[in-house]
């Protein structure tokens, strides 16, 4: 799962579903207005024959946000600092 956070405040509002992406997927961007956008990655890329894991300690979480639980990505945020995702 690929979420898009304001760098700012961290607030996550938007994701691209999914544990493996592409190169494509990488690519695609959210402009908000002035604030800039982050991208935090759980899973992995696949990079040729090649998979790179990105926080695969959050893949609980992930799961949380697959099941039929009101469990949402909207309802945590990215710390800046410390870039990590933490629920609100």
């Amino acid at each position: 799962m690929i979420l898009f956070y304001k760098k700012k405040t961290g607030k996550i509002f938007a994701t691209i579903d999914g544990r493996v992406h592409d190169k494509k997927d990488l690519q695609c961007y959210i402009k908000d207005g002035k604030e800039e956008v982050g991208k935090y990655i759980i899973g992995w890329i696949e990079d040729g024959d090649n998979k790179i894991e990105y926080n695969l300690d959050k893949m609980d979480t992930l799961k949380k946000f697959e099941d039929i639980t009101p469990e949402s990505p909207l309802d945590y945020k990215i710390d800046i600092k410390k870039n990590l995702l933490i629920k609100k």
